[in-house]
């Protein structure tokens, strides 16, 4: 437990932390804030999150774990909004958190948590909405992105997530510019958050996310993942995410292999369509027998599917770290991913297989050659479990909590100079 206990808010308005990765415009984001404050919680902080409600039977607060808990506020309408949509909320969001935070909130169970040491804000909206709040109480602004908007007039997904609506660039600018520090998720995305947006590096530090190695776990038997493979994908299902990349280059692999593809992930209501356009690129590729639309896994099901995977094809245009790598490579499964992904290197061990190109014929090469050598596929596995053993949530928590205690150090001697 730490020597000074910390009491976190923690704002993610869009999507609730509690909802499960893959599915709507629930992503890596969710696990990393759960993750995050649960091991914060590990050390002795108490950490609240708030969230919009999106279901008017949702409790007002949700313990989640000693340490934890979810408070659901009312903005909107209480049903699931697209990010499109998303920028109506953002006022009657602030209202309400300015009202929890300045009155103390209250599990119903014990005593209101009165006084907050500061505020950490997930996604632009969190931060548009929140920023405010922190200025007028007084307390330090802090605001993680997990990705950033391509800049105007970008024609390539390379450039990273397309702007969901004309508020984003200029949100993010507000927050990046008035948060009294910025928490990327990795070297690539401070690079990024700096150079669009003019932060200077004294306001920008780093604090790459982790895995639970007790659930994302290798199995024995790497015979059975080499031979007749299951290859995974696992995301949103949008363009962003590359998932006709994905579907080509099973196309491209050589049928003895006997290869299926499973397609973890939902769509959002901004991609409404995009599931039933990939299933017509599976027919008019001929493979639709060898791929599975599962939709959105919940974490055990995903640790058991990743568990006996043949690779991860982390196709995607842009990603401002890559979670998924991470958690596979914890399960012994070998990731294939773009190289120029953002900040994907940095989830991939230094032996994994990041490329180049994103023909898909490259991409089948590369893979057929790591599953017909048995030696190099015993390698691979071992190389990704070793290094995903390095990157633990608790390691994260003690980065943030020593970042935290850093602003918090800074401040009160500003305050006393």
């Amino acid at each position: 437990m730490s020597a000074t206990s910390l009491r976190i808010a923690a704002v993610s308005l869009h999507t609730s932390p509690l909802e499960a990765p893959g599915g709507a415009d629930a992503g890596g984001m969710n696990v990393v804030v759960l993750e995050q404050s649960l091991a914060l919680a590990r050390l002795g902080h108490q950490v609240d999150l708030f969230t919009r409600r999106t279901d008017p039977d949702s409790p007002a607060v949700v313990e989640i774990a000693d340490g934890v808990r979810l408070f659901h506020l009312d903005a909107g309408p209480a049903t699931p909004l697209a990010k499109s949509d998303m920028e109506q909320v953002i006022s009657p969001f602030r209202a309400a958190l300015r009202e929890a935070l300045a009155a103390g909130v209250t599990s119903g169970e014990g005593p209101a948590t009165a006084g907050w040491d500061l505020l950490h804000s997930h996604h632009w909206f969190s931060g548009v909405a929140a920023l405010p709040v922190a200025r007028e109480l007084g307390l330090p602004h802090l605001q993680s992105f997990h990705s950033v908007a391509a800049p105007d007039g970008s024609t390539t997904l390379d450039a990273g997530e397309p702007a969901e609506s004309d508020g984003r660039i200029p949100g993010e600018q507000f927050v990046a510019t008035g948060s009294d520090l910025v928490v990327a998720v990795s070297e690539a995305e401070a690079r990024t958050i700096g150079e669009r947006y003019g932060v200077p590096g004294s306001r920008l530090t780093v604090v790459r996310p982790g895995v639970d190695v007790d659930r994302f776990r290798p199995c024995a038997d790497l015979t059975e993942r080499r031979q007749r493979p299951t290859l995974l994908f696992t995301a949103r299902l949008q363009p962003l995410k590359g998932p006709d990349l994905a579907l080509e280059i099973l196309a491209h692999l050589d049928p003895e292999l006997g290869a299926r593809l499973v397609l973890a992930g939902g769509t959002s209501q901004d991609f409404a369509d995009y599931a039933e356009q990939l299933r017509q690129l599976a027919r008019d590729l001929g493979i639709e027998d060898r791929v599975d639309f599962v939709g959105s896994l919940d974490r055990d099901q995903l640790a058991e599917t990743m568990r006996c995977g043949g690779a991860l094809l982390l196709t995607s245009w842009s990603e401002t770290f890559g979670l998924v790598a991470l958690e596979a490579q914890a399960s012994g499964t070998p990731v294939l991913a773009w190289r120029f992904a953002g900040g994907v290197q940095e989830a991939v061990a230094p032996e994994g297989l990041v490329l180049d190109s994103r023909d898909p014929d490259v991409w089948a090469e590369a893979l057929q050659s790591l599953l017909r050598d048995a030696d190099d596929y015993r390698e691979a596995v071992s190389s990704a479990s070793e290094f995903a053993a390095t990157r633990t949530w608790e390691t994260t928590a003690q980065t943030l909590e020593s970042q935290y205690t850093r602003l918090l150090e800074s401040r009160a001697a500003e305050e006393t100079s």
